[in-house]
């Protein structure tokens, strides 16, 4: 068996390459099966401005609602060229950390009022995504694509105006992360969120909005009954489901313990994540056993 693509852990240009390989595939997907996908967001907005790409990198332009809607854009506009015409806005993303920590969980479940929430069923979007999507474009017109590993179903669909969110990131008091209040919420009152870092984050520290799966429908399903596409099994299991189930979860740098991360990966595969890997450093393991073996004599 080849080894599990290695997405990186916290270096941006890992995940970028590894959402890259995911676009290519799904552009290829949809393409074969009557989809003309367009080139938008970002890149296809600004034509290689370098000095304001340069400017949209600054923290400060999350307190511009221009910026946050050109920075923020969906990736392509999608175009249904057979049959009733349709045109919409499609974004794909890739989300390969899940929530850690059982006591985030725990105040998530609490927040969005969703007691019977599991692990796999938490998904995250950058937060200023989720806002741009619900403020400057037709909701209903967005579809997001996302594709993880800690999903049980892998990959899903849906319009944005359909997902249900679960907790914004405000800050942290007293160093416990804390959600914004749904009532005053940024999307609602189109403010924008402002400028906080979550420093616990890898990378970049881009505060994220948690979504939940549950509302999502499977690809195929979205596909097939808001568009009247089938498509074709084994092409889409073979392109698409068993590349997204090589890819090894995120671990953040130095704020999650091997301990931790593979106690998460054993309540994924209970929740029906079977595919994922126990994991070490660079070295994979098939059971909890066999890590915990070899941590307790590399532990150092």
């Amino acid at each position: 068996m080849d080894k599990p693509l290695e997405s990186g852990t916290t270096h941006f240009l890992d995940r970028f390459a590894l959402t890259r390989r995911l676009e290519e595939n799904l552009e290829s997907l949809l393409a074969d099966h009557g989809l003309r996908i367009l080139t938008f967001g970002q890149t296809a907005i600004l034509q290689g401005n370098s000095w304001m790409n340069s400017r949209l990198k600054k923290l400060d332009t999350k307190n511009s609602l221009v910026a946050l809607m050109v920075k923020f854009s969906p990736d392509y506009v999608t175009n249904k060229e057979s049959g009733k015409p349709v045109l919409f806005f499609l974004d794909a993303k890739a989300s390969i950390t899940p929530v850690f920590f059982e006591a985030q969980i725990d105040r998530i479940r609490l927040h969005s009022k969703q007691t019977g929430l599991g692990r796999s069923h938490i998904g995250e979007i950058e937060r200023e995504a989720w806002f741009s999507y619900n403020t400057f474009y037709p909701r209903d017109e967005v579809a997001i694509i996302m594709a993880s590993p800690y999903c049980a179903k892998l990959i899903l669909a849906e319009w944005v105006g359909k997902i249900r969110c679960l907790w914004c990131y405000k800050g942290n008091v007293k160093g416990v992360p804390t959600p914004w209040d749904c009532d005053t919420c940024p999307v609602k009152t189109r403010k924008g969120f402002g400028v906080i870092v979550n420093v616990a984050a890898g990378g970049s520290g881009t505060p994220h909005t948690n979504i939940d799966f549950r509302s999502m429908r499977t690809l195929p399903v979205f596909l097939e009954q808001e568009l009247g596409i089938k498509l074709d099994t084994n092409t889409y299991n073979f392109t698409m489901l068993d590349f997204v189930k090589t890819w090894p979860l995120n671990k953040p740098a130095g704020t999650i313990t091997w301990k931790q991360y593979n106690g998460a990966i054993r309540d994924l595969r209970d929740e029906g994540c079977t595919w994922l890997k126990y994991r070490m450093l660079d070295k994979f393991f098939d059971t909890y056993q066999a890590f915990d073996a070899y941590w307790y004599k590399n532990r150092g």
